[in-house]
């Protein structure tokens, strides 16, 4: 759809006319004649009615209606109307674009491509602009300024046709001109000057004789000065130059810069400086139609308004008309209102303060026009939103905006966004270095790091953190190190991140009082958990109510920056973040304002939630090592949606668990440690599986739960099992033992005896006696879950003792009994069948084998068994002869073990090179394997690998010799 105000007010839709009743089409011209600008509704009532009637307020929603009827655009916006539009659709928008191409073309020395734009751009003009419908007195000032407008165009448009030697072509025109304004000096100048230039000197001294006898008679005014030294010049016959083109306005001010003081000491920031100028630079990519926007969002004290203006003093030069600065005071309880901003620039724009408009629209307008077809600078510092900042955005290109806020304003047209993180841990040291003194941070390197973690690498913390530095001189760094590392939490923290006016936790507090009541509850539940990010469930589930219900205060949070609203995570959830001072200050107030039963009803709350959740995620894992709850959903088959959920939630799951432990929810903190262990074992973080079980242990510990605390301890135990560190165990389970048959918990007792068997790796036959007795328990009290555990234990101490066709009788059995269980023991059950087939010669049987175990180890995500796997299946495949195939199989093997940090595997690829170069006849390679071998394994934890691999190493040397 088109529109055309420059005359009648026109509207095509496809080039065919759209008929509208003649009130609506005033309302439409007023629209036009203030395109893509928000009119209020006692503005639209102003323009259309000189007096309006008791019924403007409903027939203005009348005619709106009719207009959005005929599928025109209008918007509804904060505080009124608007409707935007661009060039392509608007006369008026497309007239004052080509105009301003025309004088920067004349400018450059390009007269002819000038003299096509502005004729372009008067074409567009049908007459008065409109001209067609009936508008009240208001408007015939903003019709009077079009009007001047294409006057000066038309001015310059003659001036570039001088230039271009294009005399007839004047004379015409510039006699109708005359004869239509015969007041107007200008023109009559332009017709001598065209006259004379063309050779008509007496024409153009009768055109001054004309000029002054209209001027006499009827102004009893002489022809001013440019006209008569004109005449005089044309009565000597000489040569007169065209004159100078115009180009823009001059400005009634220029170069004012109201930017405060670029800081000295900025340390980094150079990728986000080159982007934000980078972001300048690309002003024009919309085509130069609108001025540049960029907006630089972040937490309170990441150093957004210090940023802005660094790179505002980078770029004044292109902005020669001035450079101007505000503060919007966004984050605070009551933001500057856009009409008090307004008059403030204008006053600095040399505006007397008796003549400031007196309503925002007109400041905005006033405003507008002082800095149109200018390049100027535009500051925002600190906006609270799209409303506050729209009234100052300059109304042509050409100029720029820099704003800053604390949450990002993604409904500003047009605007480049930027969200500014904490700097590098080597920008935030060269910051503190920067305040505190270079010399004084190197003479401890480990506390300057301390203070870095404490601040969070948050500029505002770290320049006050060497604020305190640099006015204690006698002070280590250690100190301030151990002061702000004090206490429970980050919170302590804030109480030392004050230096005179600078204080971390005012920051803070400033944009915690502009929240709403929900708001405000939701960061301060999110103070509850020590988690890096959280998803809305976490926090509907602290709050006790929906993700619906809670989707208002985050998004709340996000503007008044206090959180970030990241990327979605790989479980498809948004995710939000919050920095670690800010979550100390929100745990500040959990504690103070959530204390007693609500406090400790939120985080009953969402334990059970995340143990629900958890529990049912990691259906496709085994379950823990300990009695099992009743309550625990149904082993399923492998489910990547559960697996990335958890890895997704791990850190908040954990979290969870250790905030309820400290609360003393001891049977919630357990329940969700006992669902989240098998996927922390599975998956490699061991010591995270230990630290949560081992805190959930203390809590249980603590309230006289011993049971809780021993299925809890023979999980952990388990743990350190699995990342083959029996030994360090063996005490604890013996331990375990004796405590359950004393407390009659023979469930828990076989458990026990079970992680007994796996430590007595230097009497394999004590160990298989145990683990078959432990099987047996576990088959009366029907845990088919321990049953397996055990029966894997038992294949494993038969391989030992080398009884390999009665570890395969073992898997086989197991195999028969895995419905309903985890697909992780079918993988674990069919790699040890692999093995004995492969040990009694069955090597293709054991291929077939390990290529299934191998493929149910990728499902299930399990690291650990497919690297096991894989190296087990190279292993076979060189015994075939395959060596080529075995040698990229282990390469890709070796990376595995490598990127896992497991040194017994690396060892174990060695050990299987070695036999590779013994078949292919290099026995000197394989002496070289085997000794690699040797020196990775541990000879403490893997005496059999050793015993093994030094006899390799034996029969090599023997053979060399």
């Amino acid at each position: 759809m088109d529109f055309a105000i420059l005359g009648p007010v026109q509207v095509t839709d496809a080039r065919r006319p759209v008929r509208l009743a003649a009130k609506a089409r005033a309302v439409l011209g007023v629209f036009l004649l203030h395109p893509n600008t928000v009119l209020t509704r006692d503005r639209l009532i102003a323009s259309v009615w000189d007096d309006p009637p008791r019924s403007a307020l409903p027939n203005l929603q009348t005619y709106l209606t009719a207009l959005r009827r005929a599928e025109i655009e209008v918007e509804t916006v904060p505080h009124g109307y608007r409707l935007c539009l661009g060039p392509d659709r608007l006369d008026v928008l497309a007239f004052e674009e080509a105009v301003r191409e025309a004088r920067l073309e004349a400018a450059r020395g390009e007269p002819a491509t000038a003299n096509r734009l502005f004729a372009r751009a008067l074409a567009l003009w049908r007459g008065r602009p409109a001209e067609d419908v009936t508008l009240a007195a208001t408007m015939q000032a903003r019709i009077a300024e079009l009007e001047e407008r294409r006057e000066s165009a038309r001015l310059g448009w003659i001036d570039v046709r001088l230039r271009l030697g294009l005399y007839d072509e004047l004379v015409g025109e510039l006699t109708a001109l005359v004869e239509a304004a015969p007041f107007n000096e200008r023109l009559w100048h332009r017709l001598m000057l065209t006259l004379h230039r063309a050779g008509r000197r007496a024409e153009a001294l009768e055109a001054y004789r004309r000029a002054r006898a209209v001027l006499v008679a009827e102004l009893a005014l002489e022809p001013g000065q440019e006209l008569r030294e004109l005449h005089a010049a044309v009565l000597d016959d000489a040569p007169v130059p065209a004159p100078e083109l115009e180009t823009v306005r001059e400005p009634a001010w220029t170069g004012i810069c109201l930017l405060p003081a670029d800081i000295a000491d900025l340390a980094g920031r150079e990728r986000e400086t080159r982007d934000l100028v980078a972001a300048l630079d690309g002003s024009d990519a919309a085509g130069g139609r609108a001025p540049a926007i960029v907006t630089v969002s972040g937490p309170p004290g990441v150093g957004k308004t210090t940023l802005a203006v660094h790179v505002a003093h980078l770029v004044r030069e292109r902005y020669p008309d001035g450079q101007l600065f505000v503060r919007l005071h966004g984050a605070s309880a009551s933001p500057r209102d856009p009409s008090d901003l307004l008059a403030e620039l204008l006053r600095a724009l040399g505006v007397d303060s008796a003549g400031v408009p007196a309503s925002t629209e007109e400041r905005a307008a006033t405003y507008r026009a002082m800095i149109a077809d200018r390049a100027v600078l535009v500051l925002l510092d600190d906006a609270a939103g799209e409303a506050q900042v729209q009234p100052l955005i300059p109304g042509t290109p050409g100029s720029a905006v820099v704003l800053t806020s604390r949450g990002p304003l993604p409904a500003l047209p047009g605007a480049v966004t930027y969200a500014l993180d904490v700097p590098t841990p080597a920008e935030a040291r060269a910051l503190l270095a920067g305040v505190a003194g270079a010399d004084r941070v190197a003479s401890d390197p480990a506390a300057a790091e301390a203070i870095l973690d404490a601040c969070g690498r948050l500029p505002l913390a770290l320049r006050i953190a060497g604020a305190r530095l640099a006015t204690r001189p006698a002070w280590p760094v250690a100190e301030l190190a151990r002061r702000l590392g004090q206490g429970s939490g980050r919170g302590s923290a804030l109480n030392e991140l004050r230096a005179g006016h600078l204080d971390v936790r005012a920051t803070f507090e400033a944009s915690y009082a502009t929240l709403s009541p929900p708001a405000r509850r939701a960061f301060r539940l999110l103070g509850s958990v020590a988690a890096d990010g959280v998803a809305a469930w976490t926090v509907a589930a602290l709050a006790g109510t929906s993700a619906y219900d809670v989707d208002g205060s985050l998004e709340e949070l996000a503007v008044a920056g206090l959180i970030t609203a990241g990327a979605a995570d790989a479980a498809a959830q948004p995710r939000y973040r919050m920095h670690d001072l800010l979550r100390g200050f929100a745990g500040e107030l959990f504690r103070a304002e959530e204390s007693g039963e609500r406090g400790t009803a939120a985080l009953r709350r969402v334990a059970a939630e995340a143990r629900a959740r958890a529990a049912g995620a990691a259906a496709e894992l085994p379950l823990a090592f300990a009695p099992p709850p009743t309550d625990l959903p149904p082993r399923t088959p492998p489910c990547p949606e559960g697996g990335a959920w958890l890895a997704a939630e791990r850190g908040v799951l954990v979290a969870v668990a250790e905030a309820a432990a400290h609360a003393g929810l001891v049977r919630e903190a357990a329940g969700l440690a006992y669902a989240l262990a098998p996927f922390l074992v599975v998956r490699g973080f061991h010591d995270e599986a230990v630290r949560v079980l081992g805190t959930v242990a203390g809590a249980a510990a603590t309230a006289g739960d011993t049971g809780t605390e021993t299925r809890l301890r023979l999980v952990s135990a388990d743990a350190e099992v699995d990342r083959r560190r029996a030994g360090t165990v063996a005490d604890e389970f013996r331990h375990l033992l004796g405590r359950c048959s004393r407390a009659g918990d023979r469930h828990a007792a076989a458990y026990a005896l079970l992680g007994v068997a796996a430590t007595l790796e230097h009497d394999l036959g004590s160990a298989l006696t145990a683990a078959t007795l432990a099987a047996e328990r576990f088959h009366a009290l029907g845990d088919g879950h321990g049953l397996l555990s055990a029966w894997s234990e038992i294949a494993g101490i038969q391989f030992y003792l080398g009884r390999h066709d009665a570890a395969g009788a073992t898997c086989r059995r197991a195999l028969a009994h895995l419905d309903g269980h985890s697909a992780l023991h079918r993988a674990r059950f069919l790699r040890a069948l692999g093995i004995a087939c492969y040990e009694t010669g069955r090597v293709e049987e054991a291929i077939g084998h390990y290529r299934t175990s191998l493929d149910l180890c990728r499902e299930l995500r399990w690291e650990t068994g497919e690297r096991l796997s894989l190296h087990r299946l190279a292993q076979a495949e060189a015994a075939l002869g395959r060596h080529d195939t075995a040698t990229v199989m282990l390469a890709r093997c070796a990376q595995l073990f490598v990127n896992a940090g497991d040194t017994r595997g690396q060892a174990l690829i060695s050990y299987t090179l070695g036999e590779i170069s013994r078949w292919r006849g290099d026995e000197r390679v394989a002496l070289a394997h085997f000794t690699a071998c040797l020196d990775r394994l541990d000879p403490l934890n893997e005496h059999l690998w050793s015993a093994r691999t030094r006899d390799q190493i034996a029969r090599s040397r023997a053979v060399l010799r």
